[in-house]
């Protein structure tokens, strides 16, 4: 899953390192392979995802997705995505460079794969990459998540917290919605466009932490265990 994002940022020397989160996905008890988020020092930089047991292996593949600075023509810095998928079913790559929530470019591979979307003048302002978005699930604050957008390159996704409560253990629990608002629904030919995220945050000694994601649409429902 692209979707679907609290690191604990740790100190050494006074300087501040790289951290890797890593969760098994999980579909009605077995595991469907793992997923792995990746900060450099207090910024997101890496989403990894391998899938080697789905049923039939109709889902098997990658999934790897890099934030990171790159220069843009007009000198200055911004972010650049990066995005590769490969499975038996499609590889596709994806590259948008962005900056203070502006989509600048975006390249789509096989071209075909381009959507509306796919042109930044037809991007809302104010987005996030799906690198920052998951940073974002990762690292609430004090409470759930405050609503935001992403680009993918495809399409334009809307996360908002819609609930909360305390689970028995003292576990945050947050009830969110995930709603495509622009482009294509996700996986083919289902096209979902909306799904259920149930965010379960446990203290990791300094603040909450994701421990478990679990997402819904219909009859399915894919956990992050962490």
């Amino acid at each position: 899953m692209r979707l679907l994002p609290a690191l604990v940022l740790l100190l050494a020397t006074g300087a501040a390192r790289a951290e890797t989160a890593a969760f098994e996905v999980r579909l009605a008890g077995g595991t469907l392979g793992h997923m792995e988020y990746e900060t450099d020092g207090p910024r997101p930089s890496a989403l990894r995802t391998l899938l080697d047991s789905t049923p039939l292996g109709v889902l098997d593949g990658t999934w790897e997705a890099t934030s990171r600075p790159a220069p843009t023509e007009d000198g200055a810095d911004a972010l650049r995505f990066r995005a590769v998928t490969a499975s038996s079913r499609k590889a596709r790559t994806i590259t948008f460079d962005h900056r203070g929530g502006a989509v600048l470019a975006t390249g789509v591979d096989p071209a075909e794969d381009a959507t509306d979307l796919s042109l930044p003048a037809n991007v809302p302002p104010g987005v996030l990459d799906p690198v920052q978005a998951f940073g974002r699930l990762m690292a609430p604050g004090p409470g759930c998540p405050e609503p935001f957008r992403l680009y993918d390159g495809r399409r334009v996704i809307e996360v908002a917290t819609t609930s909360s409560e305390t689970a028995e253990d003292g576990a945050l629990v947050c009830h969110a919605d995930y709603e495509v608002i622009a482009g294509p629904g996700h996986l083919s030919p289902f096209r979902f466009r909306s799904f259920a995220l149930d965010l379960t945050y446990r203290d990791a000694g300094t603040g909450p932490a994701l421990a478990e994601a679990a997402v819904s649409a219909g009859i399915f429902t894919v956990r992050l265990v962490r």
